[in-house]
């Protein structure tokens, strides 16, 4: 290559370099001045730090811890298979409050403190609380014969509200409706079906229609439906939370389904077959069984009225009378150290034990009825050890 040619290519290179070195010099200017970095210099650019998301934490709510008398509670409940809420309550303060086994097997949902219970016939006690009202208002007697009310019924002349109250008025009612769909309607199905037994006026006879007849006498004398004035003087009156009517229970957030064994003699629970009701049997059960509540409502309810808050306290001993060796009066099983209610239906079953003060309870609301093992058992199990004073620790 001769000098000339040597001299082109020197120039050509020369020029490339000193291009590709301002290329970089001003690219590098670029960054410095896009991206300072941190000095102590006069001139202060902060750059914001990102904001860092917050922690997600988590409530934790501290389990009480065991007791000698919440273990020994537990120790009867689970002897016998019991599955519901147990509420256990002495000198007023809640000692025990607790959810066995499943409100929804299916969906593996539990029992809770708030689940809510069919009360099937321990809706009765509140039924006499409330004729109790009436009459502390002046606006029915007990002694009052059941002619005023319902005169169409054979003997009713000869039977007494009291005689209602302690199932001895001779009534019974073996129909069941079909097209019932309110309380006139079962008041009216009663009227056509009702049995009455005049050679039995006076004598214990377990008849839930003595109770549908007097819930009619409420909404009579009231000029209110039944299932309003229950709800404006007790579920209102006292801000039951978890307490209403059959009709809607199933929509309930704590709703616990009722469950039995297909096989009698297993008591084992397997929840083998849900236990459902008809509409007609929700009004069938008019007065004497459409209630639901939580174990924690039922307490509070029946303690109230043993106190004085739907009726006059002074009521109570008037009431609450044994009319018959069955210990049966005014809605309740009255013994001498305790009150007891109970109730059975579709799957449930309902039992509340209480002293005549209301200081001292215990409640065992089922949603598995296994006829050899009823939830009755350990309740009085658990009473008994309450009033012996080895749950009071």
């Amino acid at each position: 290559m001769n000098s000339k040619a040597w001299g082109t290519v020197l120039a050509f290179v020369t020029v490339l370099g000193l291009s590709g070195g301002l290329a970089w010099w001003f690219n590098d200017q670029a960054k410095t001045q896009a991206e300072p970095k941190a000095s102590s210099s006069s001139v202060v650019r902060q750059v914001k730090p990102k904001k860092k998301a917050k922690p997600v934490v988590k409530k934790v709510v501290a389990k009480p811890k065991p007791t000698a008398a919440t273990r020994e509670i537990d120790a009867v409940l689970r002897a016998n298979r019991f599955v519901g809420t147990a509420l256990v309550v002495h000198n007023n303060q809640v000692i025990y409050q607790k959810g066995w086994g499943y409100a929804d097997a299916a969906a593996h949902v539990k029992n809770g403190p708030h689940s809510v219970y069919q009360l099937a016939s321990v809706q009765k006690s509140f039924t006499a609380g409330l004729i109790m009202r009436l009459a502390s208002e002046g606006k029915l007697n007990l002694t009052d014969p059941l002619s005023k009310y319902y005169p169409t019924i054979a003997g009713s002349d000869q039977i007494t509200l009291r005689d209602m109250l302690d199932m001895k008025s001779g009534l019974t009612l073996t129909a069941f409706p079909t097209k019932v769909h309110s309380e006139k309607g079962m008041i009216k199905f009663i009227l056509a079906n009702v049995i009455s037994r005049p050679d039995r006026i006076g004598k214990w006879d377990y008849a839930p229609v003595n109770f549908m007849l007097l819930s009619g006498i409420i909404a009579k004398v009231s000029g209110q439906s039944y299932r309003h004035y229950f709800t404006t003087n007790i579920t209102d009156a006292w801000h039951l939370k978890h307490t209403g009517f059959v009709f809607n229970m199933d929509q309930q957030a704590t709703y616990s389904r009722g469950y039995q064994n297909a096989n009698n003699a297993d008591v084992t629970a397997n929840y083998g077959a849900l236990f459902g009701e008809s509409k007609e049997s929700m009004y069938y059960q008019f007065g004497t069984g459409q209630v639901y509540m939580s174990a924690r409502d039922l307490y509070t309810a029946q303690r109230n009225m043993l106190q004085g808050q739907l009726y006059p306290q002074s009521d109570v001993n008037v009431l609450l009378v044994p009319g018959s060796s069955s210990m049966y009066g005014g809605g309740m099983y009255v013994y001498p150290g305790y009150i007891r209610t109970h109730g059975l239906a579709y799957g449930y079953e309902a039992t509340t034990l209480l002293s005549k003060d209301g200081t001292d309870g215990v409640v065992l609301l089922s949603n598995y009825y296994r006829v050899n093992q009823l939830s009755q058992t350990p309740a009085i199990q658990i009473w008994n050890l309450l009033q012996a004073g080895e749950l009071g620790k």
